[in-house]
């Protein structure tokens, strides 16, 4: 018996937004957010995403691209994590998420990339085998296609490194 196909669903459904302050606990000898910190909070919003957008709260981080840090964020300033689905594959997904600073104290400075990173998280069941049941990805418009072919390039080249593909 064949399983009945999974319909699509918009990036805007499972779209994530989460913003903190930064506090000392934060913090290096800088006055700067770690960013082992910051990639915890990727984590966690990207699988945020994830179990939305699959409705279920069995997913697994597979992977986190290069992370780059563009400009550091500073203690009393903002972080904003923004987290959007980019691709879906049978039993994988990949998230985009984005990471802003934010100077409350300088209403005139908007607010700045300080990283991005593209994670792949997974479906899986009781045993923590990947399952072959995440909803596809509706692709509306163009900047949708785009990150699509992006990430399936970005899979490829994960696959090519581990060998699984030629």
């Amino acid at each position: 018996m064949t399983p009945t196909p999974l319909k699509p669903k918009s990036w805007r459904d499972s779209y994530t937004e989460y913003k903190e302050i930064v506090a000392p606990p934060h913090c290096n000898h800088h006055g700067t957010v770690f960013g082992g910190h910051i990639l915890a909070l990727i984590d966690k919003v990207a699988g945020v995403v994830a179990m939305e957008h699959c409705g279920s709260p069995s997913v697994v981080t597979a992977s986190m691209d290069r992370v780059n840090f563009y400009q550091p964020v500073k203690q009393g300033q903002i972080l904003h994590l923004q987290a959007r689905l980019t691709y879906t594959g049978r039993s994988s997904m990949e998230i985009l998420v984005r990471v802003y600073g934010k100077d409350l104290k300088d209403p005139d400075r908007k607010p700045w990339l300080t990283c991005e990173a593209f994670t792949t998280f997974v479906l899986v069941d009781a045993e923590g085998r990947p399952v072959r049941a995440v909803p596809p990805l509706l692709l509306e418009t163009e900047e949708d296609r785009r990150l699509y072919e992006e990430a399936l390039a970005r899979r490829q080249a994960r696959l090519r490194e581990r060998g699984t593909v030629s």
